[in-house]
């Protein structure tokens, strides 16, 4: 196994961990009550992204192929500036953990983009045939991203639900 089996499928995992916390964020900025025209339509637009990044991990993971590179980067890109922009329109509940865990996640998919990109212009576009994937490689991604994108999406739903006073209701689930 090479260095390069054991990482190609970090870029898909990446996606996926990127995709679910743009899409809880921007779902927040909708669902919330006080939340303004400008922040709700960020805010679709967000899950709209995420939802995009979600396909895109599949399509790549199942193919095997680094699919729609320029539309990948071009996505990473709105996506790492809607997170920042919503960030000034609600940054009472926006949760900057779950900003900073996206945009990481975000940086190693649009990297993986441009050497792509790169990597393309100097073969002459050449299309390249699917490439071998670790398993372990996989794993591996896929704890890391779990370590990433469960506490951002904890932190997520704590800044939409943060109060004036600066607390978070504790829902408790008795009887369930």
């Amino acid at each position: 196994m090479t260095a390069a089996t054991f990482v190609r499928s970090w870029p898909s995992v990446s996606a996926w961990g990127a995709g679910l916390i743009v899409a809880a964020l921007g779902a927040g900025a909708v669902v919330r009550a006080d939340s303004g025209a400008a922040a709700r339509g960020l805010g679709v637009g967000m899950v709209v992204l995420g939802l995009a990044g979600l396909a895109w991990g599949a399509a790549a993971l199942s193919t095997g192929r680094f699919v729609l590179p320029r539309a990948t980067l071009a996505g990473v890109l709105l996506a790492l500036v809607a997170t920042t922009g919503l960030m000034f329109l609600a940054p009472a509940h926006t949760s900057i953990i779950g900003v900073a865990a996206a945009s990481v996640l975000l940086v190693v998919v649009g990297a993986t983009a441009a050497t792509h990109l790169r990597r393309l212009r100097r073969d002459s576009g050449a299309p390249r045939t699917a490439q071998p994937m670790s398993v372990i490689g996989l794993l591996v991604a896929a704890a890391v991203v779990a370590v990433l994108v469960t506490p951002a999406l904890g932190a997520t739903q704590d800044a939409v639900l943060l109060r004036d006073d600066g607390t978070v209701p504790v829902i408790s689930h008795e009887g369930h």
